[in-house]
């Protein structure tokens, strides 16, 4: 009788811990569930912000080519302006010959000349470098115009454009505070499952170090790279920018190593297969971070500069500004 109550008190003991372990496992099973729907959440907006960075590249570029249009009409409507000045100083000195010189003068053609053909020849020459004058000078005023016209066109698509990239920026930052949002959550699932695993005793397969991955480099050409990025700090945000007045993520990147003879490519994406790629746990200053559609300089510590986005300037932030996809070495 005994050891039939002692069974029981055992086998009550084991289902009690039995149920307690599957209602611990459910709730593991249900955090997990809603994690991955925020993890799924986070995924669909960094892929559509990979999108919308995307588009802002192409735009950029389209402003980089619109800023050299705009440069090349300088240049030409400068170098008509110059014919136009040249072809106005010809025009005086030849009124100034034949007008205020009495021997080119009209009474003097009638005084001077043999008869009346000779007479009408005269004038007529001078009627001739009058009217060639005049059509030069009308000539010339219309090339500058339509240099003038296309220069306003074109600054208009760069208007244009840069509206188009306020309003994906408008976006961009909405992304950006989503996609915080999300991984706010999904970290705070993640302790609410270790804490719930923990509790049912389930163990935690530890994390694997990654392999540093050695690289030969020239750190003393990196720390001038960051040097020089530091001295950048407050350049404002121009899109297609690639030069101090402003730049765009992958303009600033470019200048920097542009200025030790390192040629990078101009565009974000195509930065993020230059060089040689790194393990993030790798990353030493001098660095390029690329995350979607975006580039930036690692300086150490967890930190960046970068060009962010038209209305921002040059700027110090965290390296988690979102999803890394690759760290590239060019030095």
């Amino acid at each position: 009788m005994r050891k039939r109550i002692v069974r029981s008190l055992t086998a009550a003991v084991l289902i009690t811990s039995i149920m307690g372990m599957t209602v611990f496992a459910d709730e593991v099973t249900d955090l997990k569930s809603e994690q991955s729907s925020v993890q799924q959440e986070l995924e669909d907006t960094e892929n559509e912000l990979a999108y919308l960075m995307a588009q802002m590249e192409e735009l950029e570029l389209l402003m980089a080519e619109k800023n050299d249009q705009i440069e090349q009409a300088n240049v030409q409507l400068e170098e008509a302006q110059k014919e136009l000045d040249e072809q106005y100083e010809d025009m005086k000195l030849r009124i100034k010959y034949m007008y205020e010189d009495q021997s080119a003068s009209i009474s003097e053609a009638f005084l001077s000349s043999q008869n009346m053909s000779e007479v009408l020849n005269k004038t007529e020459y001078i009627q001739q470098v009058y009217n060639y004058d005049r059509s030069k000078l009308d000539e010339m005023s219309e090339i500058a115009k339509n240099i003038s016209d296309i220069k306003t066109g074109l600054e208009n698509d760069k208007a244009s454009l840069e509206n188009m990239a306020s309003e994906l920026t408008s976006k961009q930052a909405l992304l950006y505070t989503t996609i915080d949002d999300l991984k706010a959550k999904d970290a705070d699932y993640e302790t609410k499952i270790k804490e719930a695993q923990r509790r049912a005793a389930i163990a935690v397969t530890p994390s694997i170090p990654s392999t540093p991955v050695t690289v030969n480099n020239d750190s003393e050409l990196a720390n001038k790279v960051v040097s020089l990025a530091y001295s950048l700090l407050g350049v404002p945000y121009v899109s297609g920018g690639s030069s101090p007045s402003g730049f765009d993520c992958s303009g600033f990147t470019s200048y920097l190593y542009r200025q030790f003879g390192i040629t990078l490519s101009r565009s974000p994406s195509a930065q993020a297969y230059g060089g040689v790629s790194i393990p993030l746990a790798s990353a030493q200053p001098g660095d390029i971070i690329c995350y979607p559609g975006h580039v930036a300089l690692y300086i150490g510590g967890g930190q960046i500069i970068h060009a962010p986005y038209p209305g921002e300037v040059v700027k110090i932030a965290s390296v988690n500004i979102m999803t890394i996809t690759d760290v590239r070495r060019y030095w």
